[in-house]
């Protein structure tokens, strides 16, 4: 293989790894935003009825906990990808994913232990 082949690969290479890195990015938005909106039925909405505050925590933990989930899934399946996708050429830190998912899981933690009825 010549070089410009070579540089061509690695290229195609860096290209794929990219686009894993912005759909991990995306689904830990959708993650936030599932729990900001679960926050937001929790505390700042005001029922009027017991019923409505039942429903409302149900959907409220369920959206806080579906984020949570979210977090821990595509991280999973955003490491998987990253091993089978990094090579020699190009390397991807470790320490920045548990960077941003160790935060992220224990905000979601304390969200769920802290608007438990």
């Amino acid at each position: 293989m010549d070089n410009q082949e070579k540089n061509k690969d690695i290229l195609a290479q860096e290209r794929t790894v990219l686009a894993a890195e912005r759909t991990f990015s995306a689904w830990i938005r959708t993650a936030l935003s599932a729990m900001a909106g679960g926050l937001a039925i929790l505390r700042l909405i005001v029922f009027k009825t017991d019923l409505h505050r039942i429903v409302g925590h149900i959907i409220g933990e369920t959206l806080i906990v579906w984020g949570c989930m979210i977090i821990m899934l595509s991280s999973i399946d955003y490491k998987i990808m990253r091993d089978r996708l990094v090579t020699q050429n190009y390397k991807s830190s470790q320490m920045g994913l548990i960077m941003i998912i160790a935060p992220l899981l224990i905000v979601s933690i304390l969200l769920i232990w802290i608007t438990l009825p």
